[in-house]
């Protein structure tokens, strides 16, 4: 027969449940981005994003990463993956699917913001204040605008002429329509096809931020950049309902107070901010690179003035209130470019 006090039986019952219950309070999350874990917007953006989010939860929340080259990395299935319960938390480009984000995508309309970083804080308010129905499959953590877009062809050209025809990469519906108006022939591939697509001349060029030199080296497949910073994308930064929903409560509140919103938008969408310049030095080494002076800017502004009114009619007569987000959004964005 056992000797044991009861007070020390049952104090040593209570640290086992105390064990249990401290356990059950940790999670691990599949994380999943189709870029390398070693690209630098991915240092700086996500992993750093899950870096914190592990010591602001006291190690409650942590991670399993699957980048580029992992199962779960394919560039077309981030979002799809998210509200499937496949992985728990992804940052995603929403521009790869044309037409699944009709409202969020008027982000990508041309010349619609001069800096990304303003303009990921501006969409993101946006999007949390009146768009919330376009993202219901997923919990999500904020809008992520990537470094405005310029072209990058594998010939030089004299004049935006000398772009018809020719069969550039774009990314999602407004890119399309960007390039009809060119006259160009729009080849919708995600990032990491480009160079294959471009050294194998199945392209002839891409739209595509100045950090594409750096991150997916484009520059070594390409001989001309022009300058001209036309628009944006816009991505995701968000986590399935089911990892949500599943949190400790009170890394539920360190979520929502530290990793929700404009602020977070700005971090991940500020990676591209360094990354972008280095992308335009290596670009005037590599390239013959042309900055677009006040009588080509205006000549392409005027040759695309009827783009983002053909994207809002068609929205329109969908039923879906175009002109009132578009206002909301142009509104946000000089709020926030004026900061």
């Amino acid at each position: 027969m056992s000797t044991m006090p009861r007070s020390v039986a049952f104090a040593g019952v209570a640290l086992a449940a105390l064990c249990g219950a401290s356990s059950a309070q940790s999670v691990t999350l599949k994380f999943a981005s189709m870029a390398p874990e070693r690209n630098p917007i991915n240092q700086c953006g996500p992993v750093a994003i899950m870096e914190a989010i592990t010591k602001r939860t006291g190690g409650k929340v942590k991670f399993t990463r699957f980048f580029a080259g992992t199962a779960l990395s394919h560039p077309l299935r981030q979002y799809q993956q998210l509200a499937k319960n496949v992985t728990d938390m992804s940052q995603g480009v929403l521009t790869y699917t044309p037409g699944r984000f009709p409202l969020t995508s008027l982000a990508a309309l041309p010349f619609l913001m001069k800096d990304n970083v303003a303009g990921a804080r501006a969409v993101t308010r946006v999007v949390q204040a009146h768009l919330q129905n376009e993202f219901k499959d997923i919990h999500l953590l904020a809008i992520v605008v990537p470094a405005l877009y310029q072209i990058h062809l594998r010939k030089e050209i004299k004049t935006i002429d000398d772009m018809k025809g020719l069969r550039l990469r774009g990314a999602g519906r407004v890119h399309q329509m960007v390039l009809k108006a060119l006259g160009s022939v729009p080849a919708q591939l995600p990032a990491p096809r480009i160079y294959e697509s471009l050294s194998k001349g199945v392209i002839d060029g891409a739209l595509f931020p100045w950090s594409g030199m750096l991150s997916w080296k484009i520059g070594e497949v390409t001989n001309y950049s022009l300058g001209v910073t036309l628009n944006g994308a816009t991505m995701f930064l968000g986590m399935s309902k089911k990892a949500y929903d599943g949190l400790p409560a009170d890394a539920k509140a360190v979520i929502d107070s530290d990793f929700t919103g404009p602020k977070l938008a700005a971090w991940s969408s500020n990676c591209w901010t360094p990354v972008d310049a280095k992308g335009l030095a290596i670009a005037k080494k590599q390239n013959k690179v042309v900055m677009a002076d006040a009588g080509m800017q205006a000549d392409f502004r005027k040759r695309l003035a009827g783009v983002s009114e053909a994207y809002i009619a068609g929205l329109e007569k969908k039923g879906l209130p175009a002109r009132k987000i578009l206002a909301a959004m142009k509104k946000a964005i000089a709020e926030e470019e004026a900061k």
